[in-house]
């Protein structure tokens, strides 16, 4: 029989979308699935939209949880805690998977097992579901497939482009690597350097999912709240700044002069000074993410 995957998505104010990423758990070509939901304080109707689909659906094995507004971290403990799969997959209730998402993840996971989690690339849709890039790790970070399948940790590291609803994770990963940090309001940067410096993510070059971009997208708010953003993935990078080699841990450790930045205030004049110091950091060290000589 197929391992179980638990299927985790946190839920804030997503009623316009909820529906179509429920929809997608449903048409999977995996069946061993159980799905687990929980509403982080939705000012909307998320929570009754996810009842009458659940009622609809009485197939499907689901739990649903509620509670007050926690942030992303402490929700997605909740779910995993409350989760059985052997196998974990993340999508924001705004997102959807492919059909064969989960077969595809969990394939490489049962066959490398040497690694603690994969994650694959995603179409890029906007908030009519229409497809508008047919990679979002190329289209919004400039990734490259060639990197991330000979050294990742070098290219995420450098170059972050992981989108969100791509990951799956062993259970038992959990143990070894730890929850995400409640400390933190973004999740994903400090977890996921957690796996590359034990080298426990791998990559597959193909799209697992529909990443949504909206103006609703945490990254598409206002000044103050890119700054926050920024801050939170320089804290983030400055946690494990000793644990990778020269070029990734200097590049880590620049981001002592992002703090700096975002210490000074919440202004414009702060963000475009700290935009400007970003694209030169980048220019300097994209050249290192093919330098072989610094493998």
């Amino acid at each position: 029989m197929k391992p179980l995957v638990s299927i985790l998505v946190p839920v804030f104010n997503h009623s316009q979308f909820i529906e179509e990423c429920l929809d997608s758990v449903l048409n999977l070509d995996y069946s061993n699935i159980e799905l687990v939901l929980c509403d982080d304080g939705s000012k909307d109707d998320s929570f009754e939209k996810i009842k009458n689909w659940l009622d609809k659906h009485k197939s499907v094995r689901a739990k649903v949880l509620t509670q007050e507004n926690q942030g992303v971290c402490k929700t997605l403990n909740r779910l995993i805690k409350a989760s059985s799969g052997e196998y974990i997959s993340i999508c924001a209730s705004d997102d959807t998977l492919t059909h064969d998402s989960i077969q595809k993840r969990c394939d490489f996971l049962m066959k490398h097992v040497d690694k603690h989690a994969v994650i694959g690339d995603a179409f890029v849709i906007d908030d009519k579901s229409n497809v508008i890039h047919s990679s979002a790790m190329k289209a919004l970070y400039s990734a490259n497939y060639d990197n991330l399948k000979n050294n990742i940790s070098r290219e995420l590291v450098l170059r972050w482009s992981v989108v969100g609803p791509t990951i799956m994770i062993r259970r038992s990963s959990y143990n070894i690597i730890g929850f995400y940090d409640e400390n933190l309001i973004i999740e994903d940067r400090e977890f996921y350097l957690r796996l590359l410096k034990i080298n426990g993510l791998a990559f597959i070059p193909t799209n697992v999912a529909s990443y949504r971009v909206h103006n609703a997208n945490a990254s598409r708010k206002s000044i103050n709240s890119k700054l926050i953003i920024s801050e939170q993935v320089a804290i983030s990078n400055l946690i494990h700044k000793n644990e990778f080699d020269l070029i990734c841990n200097v590049f880590l450790r620049s981001h002592m002069i992002d703090i700096y930045f975002t210490n000074l205030g919440r202004n414009s004049f702060i963000y475009y000074s700290l935009f400007i110091f970003r694209v030169i950091r980048r220019l300097v060290f994209n050249l290192f993410r093919f330098y072989k000589r610094f493998k």
